[in-house]
C-alpha cells in the first residue's frame, strides 16, 4: 500500500519536461519565423532588383526605339530627298535646250496661232508650261484638226508669255509690263503655270519723283506735307491679297498725316502731293476713312469702318482685299477695324490695285511687308500680297 505522499515526486517530476518542451517549441518557432523573414527580404530584394532592372531596360529600350525611329527618319530622309532630286532630274533632262534650235512649236491657243522655239522654254525653267512640252509628257497635250498643240488659255496673257520668251535670251530678268486690264487673267495664268518672271515679289516703287527716302521696303518722310509713293506692282488679283505697314516712327501721331491704302493704277509724278485721288481708298490715321470720288458717285458703296484709330509708332496696319466680293478690310496690330467695298458702278476702274503709302509729318518711318500672312488665314491658306508666295 502506498502511502499518499509517494506519487509527489513523479507529478512533480513531469513538470521540468513539459517546460522543456515549451522552451524547444518556441526557439523553433522563432527560427522558422526568422527563416520566413529572411526569405521574405531576399524575395523584397529580389523584386527591389527586378523593378530597377525593367526600369532600366525600359529607359534603354526607350532610348534604343528613339534612337532606331531618328535613324528611319533620317535615312527616309534622305531616300524621298533623292527620290526628288532624281525627278527633278529626270525632267530637266526632258528638257529640250538651247543648242536644238531646230524645232519650232505651233500652238493654237484659243483659237490664236503662235510659233516658236521650243529650245526657247528654258528660259522659264522649272515652269509646268516647260514640262508640259518637255518629251516626258507632250504626249498629252491635245491638238488640233490641223496637228498644232491646243492650248485653253487666255491668248492675249499667252501673247505676253510668248513675248518675254522671245526676248528672254537678251534680257532674262525683265519683267514683262502687263496691260491693267489684263492683270487679274495673268495672276491667275502665271500662278497656274508657276512662271517666276510674272511672280516676282513686291517691293516699294523705285522710279518715284518724291523727297520721301526709300531704302527696301522702309520709307521715311523728309519733309513736311504730303508724300505719296505706291508699290512697284499690284496686287495679286487671283485671289484674296494681304499687305503690312509697321510704323516706325511717327513723331506726331496725334495729328494723323499718315496714311496706307489702295489705288487703281500707278502714281504719277503730278499725284504726289495729295491723297484726294479719284480711285484710291485710304484710312487716315486719327481720322478715318477716305475714299475717292468718280462722276460724282463714291468709289465705295458701303463701309463700317472704326473712326480715329491712330497710327502710333510700333503700330501694324493691315489691307486685306478680297476679289471674290471686291471688299478692302483694314487691321490695326492684326485686329479688323473695319471694312468697306467698292462701287460695283466702278469696278472697271479698279481693274489693278497698287498699294499707296502717304506720310506728312518729317520723321515719319514705315516699313512694307508685301508677303505677311493675313490674320483671317489663321485656319486656311495663306493670304499675302506677293505673288512669289503663290508661286
Amino acid at each position: 500500500r502506498l502511502l499518499p505522499g509517494a506519487m509527489l515526486p513523479q507529478v512533480g517530476g513531469g513538470a521540468p519536461r513539459s517546460s522543456e518542451n515549451e522552451a524547444v517549441i518556441e526557439s523553433c518557432f522563432r527560427r522558422l519565423l526568422a527563416s520566413i523573414e529572411s526569405e521574405r527580404e531576399k524575395i523584397r530584394q529580389t523584386w527591389v532588383s527586378i523593378d530597377g532592372d525593367t526600369k532600366t531596360t525600359t529607359v534603354e529600350l526607350d532610348k534604343l526605339r528613339q534612337d532606331t525611329e531618328e535613324w528611319c527618319f533620317a535615312e527616309r530622309h534622305k531616300v524621298e530627298s533623292e527620290w526628288k532630286r532624281l525627278d527633278r532630274l529626270r525632267e530637266k533632262m526632258s528638257v529640250l535646250y538651247p543648242n536644238e534650235k531646230g524645232q519650232m512649236l505651233e500652238i493654237n491657243c484659243s483659237g490664236r496661232i503662235f510659233a516658236f522655239p521650243k529650245s526657247s522654254l528654258c528660259y522659264i525653267e522649272g515652269s509646268y508650261l516647260n514640262h508640259m512640252f518637255s518629251e516626258a509628257f507632250v504626249h498629252k497635250v491635245p491638238r488640233d484638226s490641223k496637228g498644232r498643240f491646243f492650248l485653253d488659255f487666255n491668248p492675249a496673257c499667252f501673247a505676253l508669255i510668248v513675248e518675254y520668251l522671245q526676248k528672254a535670251q537678251f534680257a532674262p530678268e525683265a519683267a514683262p509690263h502687263v496691260p491693267p486690264e489684263l492683270q487679274q487673267s495673268m495672276d491667275i495664268l502665271a500662278e497656274a503655270l508657276n512662271i517666276g518672271i510674272f511672280l516676282r515679289p513686291n517691293r516699294i516703287q523705285l522710279d518715284h519723283v518724291t523727297s520721301l527716302s526709300v531704302k527696301g521696303n522702309a520709307v521715311e518722310s523728309t519733309h513736311q506735307g504730303w508724300q505719296l509713293i505706291s508699290a512697284e506692282d499690284p496686287l495679286p488679283l487671283s485671289g484674296a491679297a494681304y499687305f503690312e505697314m509697321k510704323v516706325i516712327s511717327n513723331p506726331d501721331s496725334s495729328r494723323g498725316g499718315l496714311a496706307v491704302g489702295l489705288c487703281g493704277h500707278k502714281l504719277g509724278a503730278k499725284e504726289i502731293f495729295t491723297i484726294g485721288l479719284p480711285d484710291a481708298v485710304w484710312y487716315v490715321s486719327n481720322n478715318g476713312l477716305v475714299a475717292g470720288r468718280q462722276d460724282d458717285k463714291s468709289v465705295i458703296s458701303m463701309e463700317n469702318m472704326q473712326k480715329k484709330q491712330q497710327f502710333k509708332t510700333g503700330s501694324v496696319v493691315g489691307v486685306k482685299h478680297d476679289i471674290c466680293t471686291r471688299s478692302i478690310q483694314f487691321y490695326i496690330n492684326r485686329v479688323s477695324i473695319g471694312i468697306c467695298t467698292l462701287n460695283p458702278e466702278l469696278l472697271d476702274n479698279f481693274r489693278v490695285l497698287f498699294p499707296v503709302f502717304a506720310l506728312y509729318v518729317a520723321g515719319q518711318t514705315i516699313a512694307v511687308d508685301f508677303a505677311a500672312i493675313c490674320p483671317s488665314a489663321a485656319k486656311g491658306p495663306p493670304i499675302t500680297g506677293d505673288r512669289h508666295a503663290f508661286g
